[in-house]
């Protein structure tokens, strides 16, 4: 079934990628407020200390931190190649944005206003005309 508006879909992909970041957002930073609240008698550099531990900890946490920052490496490839493409200015913003405050919030913020890009290039493009075959040179055109 299509869509009852041209752009339906632009405004789903809107929304939930705004849904995305605001759940990651709030998941993550409350997470991120708890353990800095459990280890703030390290001190700022303590923390930081106590996380890259608690993150290769064992091979298990090993395995997703290493995950996470190789699925983090090409994510910040593909978004600087969409940011080229449709002119979203300071892509830096979103890739350290990834490890400062999430992935889920940073990806989804980027694809949230790469989306709306798209919508727009959609809306602002019109349809040229399709030019009319020129006469055969030479010839004069037939009455």
């Amino acid at each position: 079934m299509p869509p009852s508006e041209p752009w339906a879909d632009d405004r789903f992909l809107c929304r939930m990628y705004a849904v995305f970041a605001v759940i990651g957002t709030l998941v993550m930073g409350t997470m991120a407020v708890l353990f800095v609240i459990r280890n703030a008698g390290s001190g700022p550099i303590g923390v930081v200390e106590d996380f890259l531990r608690d993150a290769t900890v064992n091979l298990a946490t090993c395995f997703v931190y290493a995950d996470l920052v190789l699925i983090w490496a090409a994510l910040a490839a593909y978004m600087i190649i969409e940011a080229r493409r449709w002119g979203i200015r300071h892509v830096w913003a979103y890739i350290v944005g990834a490890p400062a405050l999430a992935l889920i919030a940073s990806f989804s913020i980027f694809m949230y206003v790469r989306q709306r890009r798209i919508a727009a290039a959609r809306t602002t493009s019109t349809p040229q005309p399709v030019p009319a075959p020129a006469a055969p040179a030479g010839k004069e055109p037939q009455r």
